[in-house]
């Protein structure tokens, strides 16, 4: 299968750009894991191409449809990512999330005010691609994405692009994504498919919980997918060295020494513009007047939170009989309990 972009990406490279697994990087993670975070964390490298869940937000574009299925693909091989890089290349108001950070290689101004008006208007959508795209240089591009942990072992095991791969404690997350379901911001269609993906990722337990799946409630399913989800994921980064794990809890402990961890895998500088990033999230009051670079960005997507504050939040919304039920749910599973020692959760 040829990727658009292909022919181009073999062009540039004979004039010693290098498109390989060392210009694209993934980032992976169950949903409200804290991968949105660690994004903008990336993206505020001022060399880093950023694009926001491609494969969730563009599958409606058959290059972008195509790509995917290449990365998910039993033929993918290491000069497959030069397309997948050049289809993933283009700006896109769906994935160029904001907060927009100053780039050496591109056009940023009115970047944000913009955005929201091309979501809404599709002619302004070419205008948007027309002004931020870049056309003769070609920065590293990381994109992320969610509940992919099969495009992500598929990719570990066929190429040699870097991966991150974010867990955070599954009370915060079920409570996160409950919340988001309430105010239907947050899916709930795998639950329809629970039982298909607890036989085929979770065969030990699925003949005892399958029976039991009309009588569990969206916590319950909710718990599974984690299980499912992080389970399969810690399998594949754990076999792998150029795979990386991110405890979320850890991170907000040590935001930036996990964020220098996290670049030095991908190969970056930890720069400057970086760490001042990271420096406004632990002062609250200035992440609060950073909200205005979020247009259209509600609250509870916004990644301009200080991580002291949030990391926990859930304990005191979450009440104790939910959280031990999650907790009972998972604490046989061998990832929980190495990421559990990693991220300190008691």
């Amino acid at each position: 299968m040829k990727l658009k972009g292909e022919n181009s990406a073999s062009q540039s490279s004979s004039r010693g750009e290098d498109f390989s697994a060392a210009n694209i990087m993934g980032i992976f993670g169950t949903g409200r894991s804290g991968s949105s975070w660690l994004g903008s964390i990336v993206s505020s490298h001022p060399e880093v191409a950023y694009r926001f869940e491609p494969f969730h937000r563009l599958k409606h574009l058959p290059a972008v449809a195509q790509a995917q299925q290449r990365l998910e693909s039993a033929e993918l091989t290491e000069q497959d990512l030069a397309g997948v890089y050049q289809v993933l290349l283009p700006a896109h108001p769906r994935v160029e999330r904001p907060p927009f950070f100053p780039k050496t290689y591109a056009m940023n101004w009115g970047k944000t005010e913009l955005r929201p008006l091309a979501l809404r208007f599709e002619i302004l959508q070419h205008v948007f691609q027309s002004f931020y795209s870049f056309k003769k240089v070609f920065p590293p591009l990381v994109f992320k994405e969610v509940t992919m942990e099969s495009m992500m072992t598929n990719v570990l095991e066929k190429t040699s692009m870097k991966v991150v791969y974010m867990v955070r404690h599954p009370c915060a997350v079920v409570a996160s994504s409950l919340k988001g379901q309430k105010e239907g911001v947050m899916p709930v269609g795998r639950h329809a498919i629970l039982d298909k993906l607890l036989s085929k990722y979770e065969p030990d337990i699925a003949e005892q919980i399958i029976p039991q799946l009309p009588h569990l409630d969206a916590l319950d399913k909710e718990t599974l997918l984690w299980r499912i989800d992080v389970n399969k994921g810690m399998a594949a980064i754990q076999k792998y060295p150029h795979a990386l794990l991110v405890v979320y809890e850890e991170l907000c402990d040590q935001p930036i020494q996990v964020s220098q961890r996290v670049f030095q895998h991908l190969g970056l500088d930890f720069s400057v513009q970086t760490e001042a990033f990271l420096t406004q999230l632990i002062q609250p009051e200035l992440s609060k007047s950073k909200r205005w670079r979020e247009i259209g960005i509600g609250q509870y997507f916004s990644v301009f939170k200080n991580p002291a504050l949030v990391k926990n939040k859930w304990k005191d919304t979450l009440p104790k009989e939910s959280q031990a039920k999650i907790l009972n749910w998972v604490k046989d599973s061998a990832a929980f309990t190495q990421c559990a020692r990693i991220g300190n959760w008691e």
